[in-house]
């Protein structure tokens, strides 16, 4: 009953500009840190296998160079992440976010912090998952008119057609992550013996396996789609151990370029003589 009561208040207020600014950071990416890019490059490998801080997420200067010249004119527009969560989806948000100088929010975190944390999240997400999805459509209402934001987004953004809806105020991103980096982020949560045994594995497999099969048609009507293993591949390298945060990141953010030319044409030819 108390998380029931708690996810009422939550579909009102866990977007709202008091909880967002509890949970949010700020970019790394100021002007006065902007020189000491040049002099600490360092190579972001894409999973490194814990979810890292905004801080911690340093973009280069080249590839801070390729997304202004990429997205240059693509200001306000709210970016909604979706896909399996794990630790690599959202670093990759937040890296994105830390690039095109936009404000990260989680709506996962933030239900956590109205909830209790993480297991009260899981257990109102399988009691009573048309409140968990009224909670994300008030959210998604409250954030489309905010711009500027990156949004890394639950299952409940995908799961009706009302949220889905919502997510065409901006331009949704599925970020296609192998499920075994998912897996080995839960088992992590659950322990050193949950991560040791095969049976554990297996079954946290089927588990996440099921949900992806159910949701993957949803993710897939998204703007645009980033499938980690196709980068890896375009690329050339021999696995996605070789990969990059920023690799992947350019590869969103070459998307999005492409994404902002169809939208003048099309724009440009609906335009009378």
């Amino acid at each position: 009953m108390a998380i029931m009561a708690a996810a009422a208040t939550a579909a009102t207020c866990f977007f709202s500009p008091s909880v967002s600014s509890r949970k949010q950071q700020q970019p790394f990416f100021s002007p006065a840190r902007r020189s000491s890019l040049r002099h600490h490059p360092r190579r972001l490998r894409a999973f490194p296998g814990t979810e890292l801080t905004l801080e911690e997420l340093n973009p280069s200067v080249d590839l801070l160079r390729k997304t202004a010249e990429a997205v240059g004119d693509f200001r306000k527009t709210p970016i909604y992440v979706v896909g399996t969560d794990c630790a690599a989806k959202r670093n990759i948000a937040k890296l994105l976010a830390n690039c095109i100088i936009y404000r990260y929010l989680c709506s996962d975190d933030l239900l956590e912090d109205v909830l209790g944390g993480k297991e009260a999240l899981a257990a109102f997400k399988e009691s009573d998952e048309k409140g968990y999805l009224e909670v994300e459509t008030e959210g998604l209402k409250q954030l489309t008119s905010m711009g500027s934001l990156v949004l890394c987004c639950g299952d409940g953004a995908v799961m009706n057609s009302t949220n889905l809806g919502l997510l065409r105020h901006g331009v949704s991103i599925w970020i296609d992550v192998p499920l075994e980096l998912a897996v080995n982020d839960m088992l992590k949560s659950m322990g050193a013996k949950a991560t040791s045994d095969p049976d554990s594995f297996s079954q946290a497999m089927g588990k996440l396996r099921q949900r992806y099969d159910e949701l993957k048609e949803r993710y897939a009507v998204s703007d645009v789609t980033v499938s980690v293993q196709n980068v890896a591949s375009q690329l050339g390298y021999g696995s996605i151990d070789s990969l990059s945060l920023e690799d992947v990141v350019l590869d969103i953010v070459k998307k999005i370029e492409k994404l902002i030319r169809a939208k003048s044409m099309m724009e440009a030819a609906g335009k009378p003589f």
